[in-house]
């Protein structure tokens, strides 16, 4: 009965939500954060800088969350329990930036994970990468877990653990110009037909009184 009372309690759930306008767009490269009573903030995503956050569980433990703040706005958002799950320790947050980058990289093929590989063949690079790499159409669907836990799953967490995380230069600073003005930046995304929320009026000494 209780099975029973949980999927009703489902059913019902998927029939009254309604999807609030957050997204990570890898089409558009572009991240909507929902807002109360407002449109959704939207932006490209490499303006979003990550931050990990450490927070002390009630038990005297800890985890890590990430929170993605706006570089040019006040705008943020916490992507614990909305993307990635709660309990991560530091190596798999890392790990889940790591992935979040490479899912929004459209020339990069989506990352092999479970919930994304009825969708693989949708994606040109992914479907290319796969055919040339010989990738099981039903890779994650036919796997045994147990199995995967044992064999797979040990190696995955132990290469992890060995990688050299934060230790690369940062490849966006060496891009940015020091000289370059929020309200130039804006304009020139403008130029470029790239739309965002943040517009190059929001900037200048005009509009800004």
């Amino acid at each position: 009965m209780a099975l029973v009372g949980a999927d009703a309690l489902l059913w019902l759930y998927a029939r009254r939500y309604q999807h609030d306008g957050s997204e990570f767009n890898r089409q558009a490269g572009t991240l909507s954060i929902a807002r109360r009573w407002r449109k959704p903030f939207v932006a490209p995503f490499y303006e979003f800088d990550p931050v990990m956050q450490l927070v002390v569980t009630p038990h005297g433990g800890h985890d890590y969350v990430l929170w993605l703040h706006h570089r040019y706005t006040a705008t943020k958002i916490c992507l614990a329990g909305r993307l990635h799950s709660l309990g991560l320790d530091q190596v798999n947050l890392l790990a889940f930036w790591d992935t979040l980058q490479r899912y929004m990289d459209v020339s990069q093929p989506l990352p092999d994970l479970p919930v994304l590989e009825q969708s693989r063949h949708l994606d040109p690079v992914t479907a290319a990468f796969d055919a040339a790499n010989q990738r099981p159409e039903r890779y994650w669907r036919d796997i045994k877990p147990k199995v995967w836990g044992r064999k797979e799953g040990k190696l995955l967490r132990e290469k992890l653990a060995a990688y050299p995380w934060q230790q690369q230069p940062c490849i966006v600073q060496g891009r940015i110009d020091p000289k370059l003005t929020i309200e130039t930046y804006y304009r020139s995304q403008e130029a470029k037909g790239i739309q965002a929320t943040p517009k190059g009026d929001d900037y200048d000494n005009v509009h800004r009184g």
